[in-house]
C-alpha cells in the first residue's frame, strides 16, 4: 500500500468513531472522510471533487478538513469562508510497520510515566502538569490550559498519554497515541524547550509507538512540524505531503 493510501485509510478509520450520529463514509476522487449529521471530517488530497467538497462544507455545522497543498481551490474556499480557521501547515507522515521501530531509551535519567485523565494515581502524572509542558513547548497550542485539558479529557478512551519526568518528578516531555483498528495516531509529542536536541522527542515518540503496537496497531500516522519531521523519519516515518487543517467550531 502506498503511503497516501495508508494515510487515507488511517484517517477514515479514526474519524469514523468521532462524528456526531451515524458515520456515513464519503469517498470520491480526491476527497475522503465521514459525515454524521452536520458534523464533517474530511481529507482533501486534490481538487477533483471540488463541487462535492463545497456542498459538504456548505452543509457543515462543525468539524474539520485536512487539505493537502495539491487541493489549492478547496483550501481557497475554506480560507474565504466565515467560521473556518486554519492551523499552521504540517507534514502528514506514515509508518508502515510498527514492529520495525527501534528501541530508544530516554536520556538524562528521565523516566516514562502515564498521564491520569482524572485524579493522579500513584506512579502517574496529573493531566494539568502534562498540559503545562505542552503549552510551554508548542506555540501552536493557543487554548488556555483549562480548555486544552478539557479537550484532551474529551478524547476517546483509547487515547494514552505519557510524560517523561526527571529525578524530582518534574515533567519534561509528553507524548500520546490513539489506536483505531490497525492504525495508530501519534500526537502530543512535546519537549521542554531547554531540553531539546537530546533525543528526548525521539524516545517519547518510540514509546508511543510501542504502546500502540501492544494495543494491536500495525501502522501509524502523525502530523509533523518542520522541526520534528527529521526525528520521525529516523524512526521510519515516510512523508505523505504538506497539509493544512481547517476547523469549524460550533
Amino acid at each position: 500500500m502506498v503511503v497516501s493510501e495508508l494515510y487515507s485509510a488511517a484517517f477514515v478509520e479514526h474519524q469514523s468513531r468521532a462524528v456526531d450520529g451515524a458515520a456515513v463514509p464519503l469517498s470520491v476522487p480526491g476527497l475522503r472522510g465521514v459525515v454524521g449529521g452536520r458534523d464533517v471530517r474530511l481529507l482533501v488530497s486534490d481538487d477533483r471533487s471540488y463541487d462535492r467538497f463545497a456542498a459538504a462544507v456548505a452543509a457543515a455545522g462543525r468539524g474539520f478538513a485536512n487539505v493537502f497543498e495539491r487541493a489549492a481551490r478547496c483550501g481557497e474556499l475554506l480560507r474565504g469562508r466565515p467560521g473556518w480557521t486554519a492551523d499552521r501547515p504540517s507534514s502528514a507522515m506514515v509508518l508502515r510497520d510498527l514492529h520495525a521501530v527501534p528501541d530508544v531509551e530516554l536520556p538524562d535519567n528521565l523516566a516514562l510515566r502515564p498521564v491520569s485523565m482524572g485524579a493522579a494515581s500513584p506512579g502517574s502524572v496529573a493531566l494539568e502538569d502534562a498540559v503545562a509542558v505542552a503549552i510551554a513547548s508548542d506555540p501552536g497550542i493557543t487554548d488556555p490550559a483549562a480548555g486544552f485539558a478539557a479537550f484532551l479529557r474529551g478524547l476517546p478512551p483509547s487515547v494514552r498519554l505519557f510524560t517523561a519526568v526527571d529525578e524530582d518528578g518534574v515533567v519534561r516531555a509528553t507524548c500520546g497515541c490513539d489506536v483505531a483498528g490497525s492504525h495508530a495516531r501519534i500526537f502530543f509529542v512535546n519537549t521542554e524547550p531547554g531540553r531539546r536536541r537530546r533525543g528526548i522527542g525521539r524516545a517519547m515518540t518510540a514509546a508511543a509507538l510501542r504502546e500502540s503496537a501492544s494495543s494491536g496497531a500495525r501502522h501509524a500516522f502523525l502530523h509533523a512540524t518542520a522541526d520534528g519531521a527529521s526525528v520521525y523519519a529516523s524512526l521510519g516515518f515516510e512523508p505523505v505531503g504538506q497539509l493544512t487543517r481547517y476547523s469549524l467550531a460550533v
